[in-house]
């Protein structure tokens, strides 16, 4: 999630965070969340993930001049462990 601190002089109406597999996502792509509106802090639960794979992930604002963004994180998911039942 985020934490939107101000609105620049519009409110807010759309909250989230962004994220793909190359840096430099925006709120643009369809893989984001949308975590309400206003000012405050949200969370943010990202789906469809794949294993092994980095992902950049940023929070993002939106009111009715612009939609400004957070700072880019990056993490590297992980595989599921295998178990063989016998």
């Amino acid at each position: 999630g985020g934490t939107v601190t101000n609105d620049g002089g519009a409110a807010v109406i759309r909250r989230g965070v962004c994220w793909g597999n190359v840096p430099n996502p925006t709120a643009n792509l369809s893989t984001k969340t949308t975590d309400g509106y206003g000012l405050g802090h949200y969370n943010s639960a990202l789906s469809g993930l794949s294993a092994n794979t980095t992902y950049y992930v940023k929070a993002y604002a939106i009111n009715s001049m612009d939609t400004a963004y957070g700072q880019e994180i990056n993490f590297l998911t992980r595989s599921a462990p295998e178990v063989i039942t016998s």
